[in-house]
């Protein structure tokens, strides 16, 4: 066996039959979850057994599990997070391990992710990409737990991207590199060590312009504050998937982060995945995301 793909997204059960019953503003239609006005088609997204023969087509031990992006839905509060994990947790298995959901922008974010760090269930948290402005007592939590954190991409606002797809191949690389300068300049790598952050689709961006970030710190741009680590220190505290279908950005990725931190990772089943996992870099992801079992009080 090879190790494990960080990267894999399935529909929790529990929305599925929320959907079923029309709650949270779900509905199914033509084969599709529809969730704010998004469509979600069901076939491999709903089938935890499809996932299962990918892993085993791969020759991996399993795979990390997170929801797709349109259910972060930050604005539905503690029930949908609750309605979420609760699916979540009816999915882990042995090869299949379960990435949290936190009501990321709710008062009580901290205290759910105390208590699902607790639990011996799941394996870290995936985070989508909203302002993270005011997010230092969830940091706190996940430092105290060393959590795996995937930061996975939400929907950019510009709608520029609304034609040619670009909502997807220019808005995911965008708004993942907004995250990363969000906690590189908020200096959360050098204040919370703790938290293993992994970016999606190779951080984006991110790579591409850690030069220039550094060049703002150095001229002291305006709205800069200080930070205790040089840009390239920091993003050397993040992980990254390899998803980024070109072997001269893989390379940069290797040099930005090092080859250490670059980990397997497919984004199935989603057409702008890759066909196939990494063996070399797929071993890592075992050690990363065995399941939090770390009980923690929130600040």
């Amino acid at each position: 066996m090879a190790g494990w793909d960080v990267h894999t997204h399935l529909i929790p059960p529990t929305v599925l039959s929320a959907a079923h019953r029309g709650e949270f503003g779900l509905s199914i239609h033509s084969g599709s979850l529809v969730v704010d006005g998004q469509r979600l088609p069901l076939r491999r997204l709903a089938d935890p057994a499809a996932l299962l023969h990918w892993v085993a087509e791969q020759s991996l031990d399993g795979a990390v599990v997170s929801v797709p992006p349109p259910l972060f839905r930050y604005d539905a509060g503690i029930e949908w997070a609750e309605l979420v994990n609760q699916g979540l947790r009816e999915l882990a298995t042995p090869q299949l391990r379960v990435l949290a959901h936190l009501p990321l922008l709710d008062p009580a974010a901290p205290s759910v992710a105390a208590g699902l760090a607790g639990e011996g269930v799941f394996s870290g948290f995936a985070l989508g990409t909203p302002s993270y402005a005011g997010l230092d007592p969830v940091w706190r939590v996940l430092d105290a737990v060393d959590a795996f954190t995937l930061i996975h991409p939400g929907n950019s606002d510009d709608k520029r991207l609304d034609s040619f797809y670009l909502s997807n191949l220019l808005g995911n690389p965008y708004e993942t590199g907004v995250a990363a300068a969000s906690l590189v300049f908020a200096d959360v790598p050098g204040r919370f060590p703790g938290i293993r952050f992994c970016l999606c689709h190779g951080g984006g961006v991110t790579a591409a312009v850690a030069g220039r970030w550094q060049r703002g710190i150095d001229t002291d741009r305006p709205g800069i504050e200080p930070v205790s680590l040089p840009v390239i220190e920091a993003l050397r505290r993040f992980y990254v998937d390899d998803l980024v279908h070109d072997d001269a950005v893989l390379e940069l990725l290797n040099e930005t982060f090092g080859p250490e931190r670059v980990l397997a990772g497919s984004d199935w089943p989603f057409p702008m995945g890759s066909d196939g996992v990494s063996a070399a870099r797929s071993a890592t992801v075992e050690a990363l995301t065995r399941p939090l079992a770390k009980e923690v009080a929130a600040w």
